[in-house]
C-alpha cells in the first residue's frame, strides 16, 4: 500500500512538473503573439528568481512590451496555483488582476485589483507572475532550451532575455543573464520563411546549441550543409491565410577523429523533427506526422523507416542514408493575419499543406544542389553510366570514319587529337550523368517542365520546348510558392 501510494505522488509530480511547463511556454506564446501584433520593436524578458525560506522555491516573471492583454487569454489556462498578471491598454492606468487558475469556472478566475497611474507615460504590455516549488535549476534549463528554439524563427522585432536571479543567505541579489538575442528589423528581402531558413542553418551548423558557435572542423565547405525550402499556403475564411513553411538541411561530414563526440552525436542517422506553431515551438501533431508518412521519399532517394512518435519531437529513422550524413526539418504553421488567442482548428488543412511544403523543400535542393537527392529511378541508371560511356567511347575510337570521330569529338567538347580512351570515358560518362541528373530535377513552381537534354546538344534538332505534368484541377486554389 505504502508503494502505491509513493507511486502515486512521484506520478503527480511528474504530471505537475509537465503542466507546468506547459503553462510557462504557452505564456511565453502569447506574449510572442501580442509582440506580433504591435508591429513595433518589442521586448520579451523571462525572469526566474530563487525564493529563500518559502515553501515556493522559485518565482518565474513573463513580460513583454506587445499590445496589452485581453482577458480571454488567461481564463482557458489550467493548472492548480495561483499567479497575477499587470498590463497596460494604452489608457492612463496600469490595471492589475489577481489569476486563480484552481477556479474550475473560467469567468471567475479574474479578479480585479487596484490599478496603478502610469503618470503620463505612454507604453503598453504585460507581465504574469508566479511561484512554484520546482527547482530553480531544472526550470531554468527548460526555459533555455524553449527559448533557444523559438530563437530558430529569428522572428522579427523581437529581442528576448532570460535572467536567473539568485539569493545569498546575506539576501544579497545576483543577476545572470543567461541567454539574449539581437532585435532583428524586418526588411524587403528578408520573409519569415528566410529567417527559419537562416535560423535552421545555425542550429545545425552549431550542433543543435550544442556549440556557441559553427563547427568549422563538420562545416567548412561552402555547400555544406545543403539546404532547400517551400511554402504552401491557403486562403481559409475571411482574409485569413493559413501558410506552412518547411527548411530541410541535408549535412555531412567526414569525421576524422572518432573520439570527438560533439560531432559524432551531431551525425546521427535518426532526424529530429522541429515543429513550430504560430512562432513557438511545440509537439508535432498527427496532422504533420501524417504529411511525412505521404511524401513519395523514394522521388530523393530516401526511404522511411520507421517514425518513433513517442516524444514531444518525434525522431524519423532511414533506411539507406550515407555514414556521416544528417538529415534535419522544420515545420512551422502560423495564420497571417495575427490573432489573440491564435486560431485552433486546421488539422485537415494543415496536413495538405505540410505534404506540398516538404516536397517543395526537397525540390528546392535538388534544383540547388546538383546531384542531391536523386531519385532511386535515377540512382539506378547512374550505375549503367560507366558500361555504356565505356562502349560509347570504344564505338568512337575503333571508327576508321574521321569526319564520324570530328563531329563526336566536337559535340562532346574535345579536341581529336591525343585523345586517350580513359579521358573519353570520363567525359561521355559526366555527360550521361549529367543528363540523368537533369532529368531527375523538377522545377517545383511550374506544371511545365523543360524537356530533358539530348545526351549530344545539337543546334539543329527542332523539338518542343516544354513537356506538361498531368496536375489536379481541384487544387488551383492552393497558393504554393518558393522562396530562395
Amino acid at each position: 500500500m505504502m508503494k502505491l501510494i509513493i507511486i502515486q505522488f512521484i506520478f503527480f509530480k511528474i504530471i505537475l512538473k509537465f503542466l507546468f511547463a506547459i503553462h510557462n511556454f504557452q505564456l511565453i506564446s502569447l506574449a510572442i503573439q501580442r509582440c506580433r501584433l504591435s508591429g513595433d520593436p518589442c521586448r520579451l524578458s523571462v525572469i526566474i528568481r530563487q525564493i529563500l525560506f518559502s515553501s515556493f522555491r522559485t518565482q518565474i516573471s513573463i513580460s513583454d512590451t506587445g499590445v496589452g492583454s485581453c482577458l480571454k487569454e488567461f481564463q482557458d489556462l489550467k493548472l492548480c496555483f495561483n499567479g497575477s498578471a499587470v498590463w497596460g491598454l494604452g489608457d492612463p492606468d496600469l490595471f492589475q488582476y489577481n489569476l486563480n487558475l484552481k477556479e474550475s469556472v473560467p469567468n471567475k478566475r479574474l479578479t480585479k485589483l487596484p490599478s496603478m497611474p502610469k503618470k503620463k507615460a505612454i507604453f503598453s504590455g504585460t507581465e504574469v507572475s508566479m511561484s512554484t516549488a520546482e527547482d530553480m535549476g531544472v526550470l531554468l534549463q527548460d526555459m533555455t532550451t524553449f527559448l533557444r528554439k523559438i530563437h530558430i524563427l529569428k522572428i522579427h522585432n523581437i529581442a528576448m532575455e532570460l535572467v536567473a536571479v539568485c539569493s545569498d543567505q546575506q539576501r544579497l541579489q545576483h543577476e545572470n543573464v543567461v541567454l539574449v538575442t539581437e532585435l532583428t528589423l524586418p526588411s524587403p528581402d528578408s520573409s519569415i520563411l528566410q529567417q527559419l531558413t537562416s535560423g535552421l542553418e545555425d542550429y545545425v551548423c552549431n550542433h543543435r546549441n550544442g556549440l556557441i558557435k559553427k563547427c568549422l572542423s563538420c562545416f567548412s565547405s561552402g555547400e555544406n550543409p545543403k539546404i532547400g525550402n517551400g511554402q504552401a499556403c491557403k486562403k481559409k475564411h475571411g482574409n485569413d491565410v493559413l501558410a506552412v513553411e518547411v527548411v530541410i538541411v541535408v549535412s555531412h561530414s567526414e569525421l576524422s577523429d572518432p573520439s570527438n563526440l560533439s560531432c559524432l552525436k551531431a551525425f546521427e542517422p535518426k532526424t529530429e523533427v522541429l515543429y513550430f506553431k504560430d512562432f513557438s515551438p511545440c509537439s508535432v501533431p498527427q496532422s504533420a506526422l501524417k504529411a511525412i508518412k505521404s511524401v513519395k521519399w523514394n522521388n530523393y532517394g530516401l526511404t522511411l523507416k520507421n517514425i518513433d512518435d513517442e516524444g514531444s519531437s518525434p525522431s524519423l529513422e532511414w533506411e539507406n542514408l550515407p555514414l556521416n550524413t544528417h538529415i534535419d526539418i522544420a515545420l512551422h504553421s502560423y495564420n497571417k493575419q495575427v490573432t489573440m488567442p491564435p486560431l485552433r482548428q486546421r488539422n485537415q488543412l494543415e496536413t495538405k499543406l505540410a505534404k506540398d511544403a516538404i516536397s517543395l523543400a526537397l525540390n528546392d535542393l535538388k534544383e540547388m544542389y546538383t546531384g542531391a537527392l536523386l531519385s532511386d529511378h535515377a540512382l539506378k541508371i547512374h550505375s549503367y553510366a560507366p558500361d555504356l560511356a565505356r562502349s560509347i567511347a570504344g564505338l568512337i575510337l575503333s571508327s576508321d570514319d574521321q569526319n564520324f570521330q570530328g563531329e563526336c569529338f566536337s559535340l562532346l567538347g574535345m579536341p581529336m587529337a591525343n585523345i586517350e580512351g580513359h579521358s573519353l570515358e570520363k567525359c561521355i560518362q559526366d555527360k550521361i550523368i549529367s543528363a540523368i541528373d537533369m532529368n531527375d530535377r523538377k522545377p517545383p513552381s511550374s506544371r511545365c517542365r523543360p524537356a530533358a537534354p539530348f545526351l549530344f546538344g545539337d543546334d539543329h534538332v527542332q523539338e518542343s520546348e516544354y513537356m506538361c505534368d498531368e496536375y489536379d484541377e481541384g487544387e488551383e486554389d492552393d497558393c504554393v510558392l518558393m522562396d530562395y
